[in-house]
């Protein structure tokens, strides 16, 4: 990596890597090093957050960013004195229609600004996805819960009368089931994830610069659920 803070049309061009999503750029902080506190809550439910962040191309920089030599130190740099500097932002690949968020900011306005990237940059209704995906989440648990207990019974089975017990065969013929549904479950949801996007006038351009930054994984926010980041 340079040893010297890229110009700001550089960084944000490595950055997005060629990628057309809109941008989530977060920072940690020495406060909150190793997490994701800025975006993720601590108390509330966070899975609309991660369903979203599917569809942004979502980066994640050390503390020392803000240090005048890293590379992307103008990407976090104080625009007037005594600004507050925030822990992330969205953006478009350019860099254009930037918008900050504090870390601390209530669950609703992150849902907003990341809602009103959405809308602007893809062609389909990202909210009415996120509703879809939710009820696909809440089928994926059942057949979690099913599966759980199917096993059981198999394990029970073959303890009592063996592994040639004829209740197997049915027992099997159920575990082939939920894995049907299952795959059917995967295929809907697939759909729903794969979004269109806007044609863009000016796609972003990808630098060969060296190593590139950390993508925020769907565990720590991710981009691509299934994710990556990317």
């Amino acid at each position: 990596m340079a040893e010297r803070a890229l110009p700001l049309e550089q960084a944000y061009a490595y950055i997005a890597a060629g990628d057309r999503r809109p941008m989530l750029i977060l920072r940690e902080c020495e406060r909150c090093k190793g997490t994701d506190h800025a975006l993720l809550s601590r108390s509330l439910d966070n899975e609309q957050t991660v369903l979203l962040t599917h569809w942004f191309h979502c980066v994640k920089l050390p503390p020392n960013v803000l240090t005048e030599n890293h590379p992307f130190f103008n990407l976090f740099k104080r625009e007037k004195d005594g600004e507050r500097i925030p822990h992330l932002f969205f953006c478009d690949p350019d860099g254009s229609n930037k918008e900050a968020l504090p870390g601390d900011q209530p669950q609703a306005e992150l849902w907003k600004t990341m809602f009103s990237y959405l809308d602007r940059c893809y062609d389909e209704n990202a909210k009415e996805s996120v509703r879809e995906l939710r009820k696909l989440l809440s089928q994926y648990d059942k057949i979690d819960g099913l599966e759980k207990e199917l096993k059981a019974r198999i394990d029970r089975e073959i303890e009592k009368n063996g592994p040639k017990s004829a209740k197997l065969k049915k027992l099997d013929r159920d575990m082939e089931k939920l894995n049907k549904e299952r795959t059917k479950l995967q295929a809907e949801e697939k759909e729903l994830r794969d979004l269109a996007l806007k044609v863009m006038e000016k796609p972003p351009v990808e630098l060969d610069l060296g190593k590139k930054t950390e993508p925020v994984g769907e565990a720590g926010v991710g981009p691509d659920g299934q994710n990556g980041q990317k």
